[in-house]
């Protein structure tokens, strides 16, 4: 699902960029790579969940598990690859898991993903939870920190917004095979979209709580010649439930 918080990701590695101090960015000669010179930096790391535009954390209901996507950034420049280590905090009583701790990442700016799982208590009060990401070099001791959130809540009447749908509504398409899709957005947190064309189900997207958007691409075969119609439906965690429908023509 990378390609699906590419914008996240952009506007957490600008974070990690501009939180730097000039000294913990100070270059650090070391022997390069392939008998070039290599300037050691110190590691960014990113955490790309948004539980809104440029807003960092997401939104959780007391005991649920989230998942949280970290940028493991190696700003070092003409070195070898270099294992970084990460580390996540978590307030008393949640619980916060990484199964993968260690990440190998070549340099220039180049970064790979590792996942930490976090859990709230269920008897959790609605509120902000801070919850900490650090990144160290293995063996040695520059490093990256990054602070998220796990917004816990525990009501929720607004149903899910839809938007983008494809085919547009009243559009002809033609062709075995057509690629439904379509975007949308909770207040707090979209579980899951569903496809249905004449009325009959055919596909689910799952939301992976990293984002406030989700979005269903569902190439399926298509009906015979004629009118239809494709009705997309989004629940959010606490049942609401959103729905567009649009009509359309196979030639």
């Amino acid at each position: 699902m990378i390609g699906k918080h590419a914008c996240a990701f952009a506007l957490a590695l600008a974070v990690a960029m501009t939180a730097a101090t000039p000294a913990a960015f100070a270059g650090k000669p070391s022997p390069g790579g392939a008998g070039g010179s290599c300037t050691r930096k110190a590691p960014g790391i990113a955490v790309d969940n948004s539980f809104a535009w440029g807003a960092w954390g997401s939104w959780g209901t007391p005991g649920q598990q989230l998942k949280y996507a970290i940028n493991v950034i190696n700003y070092d420049v003409g070195c070898r690859s270099s294992d970084f280590v990460v580390g996540v905090s978590a307030p008393s009583g949640f619980a916060a898991a990484l199964p993968t701790s260690t990440v190998t990442v070549k340099s220039s700016s180049s970064f790979q993903y590792l996942y930490a799982s976090v859990s709230s208590p269920a008897s959790a009060a609605d509120g902000d939870y801070p919850l900490g990401f650090n990144v160290r070099r293995a063996g040695g001791s520059d490093q990256g920190a990054f602070t998220s959130h796990y917004k816990v809540y525990s009501s929720d009447s607004t149903a899910p917004t839809l938007y983008w749908a494809i085919p547009g509504d009243g559009a002809t398409i033609s062709g075995r095979s057509y690629d439904f899709s379509v975007e949308s957005q909770d207040d707090h947190a979209v579980k899951k979209i569903e496809l249905y064309v004449d009325g009959t189900y055919r596909s689910t997207s799952v939301c992976d709580n990293v984002s406030f958007e989700c979005g269903l691409h569902a190439p399926i075969s298509v009906p015979g010649p004629g009118r239809h119609t494709a009705t997309f439906k989004s629940y959010d965690w606490l049942g609401n439930l959103g729905s567009q429908t649009v009509s359309f023509t196979v030639a």
